[in-house]
């Protein structure tokens, strides 16, 4: 088992910090193979493991462009903010409609990293 193997293994870990650390790596690692399965991470019950899965997306690029704009509708406002975080880093135009719509989001937050995100794909 190579090293990208072993953390999306990981990523089924029954603790949520290991969960995280293996997302991290996987994103900081940049291989392809991660992202189905840091996809299936953006559903796990930790909001953590989200984020961290959402940052390592964001990190390996557009291959993840359609899962992290679902994510823009999830119900915690970290995994939204995030999730505009790392779609503004992609810049890839599919997220400019999604994003748009956090501009009325509920959470200052949410809406400020939307905003950031579309200035980047704007950019691009």
């Amino acid at each position: 088992m190579d090293e990208v193997e072993g953390h999306i293994k990981a990523l089924g870990d029954k603790d949520y910090r290991t969960r995280v650390t293996a997302a991290a790596a996987l994103g900081n690692i940049g291989d392809p193979r991660a992202v189905e399965p840091l996809i299936r991470a953006l559903g796990d019950e930790e909001t953590s493991v989200r984020v961290a899965a959402e940052r390592a997306l964001g990190n390996i690029g557009k291959p993840a462009v359609e899962p992290l704009i679902r994510a823009l509708g999830d119900e915690d406002r970290t995994v939204r903010r995030e999730a505009a975080s790392a779609l503004g880093k992609i810049g890839d135009p599919r997220a400019v409609e999604p994003l748009a719509r956090l501009l009325g989001d509920e959470s200052v937050r949410v809406r400020v990293a939307a905003e950031r995100a579309l200035e980047k794909i704007q950019k691009k």
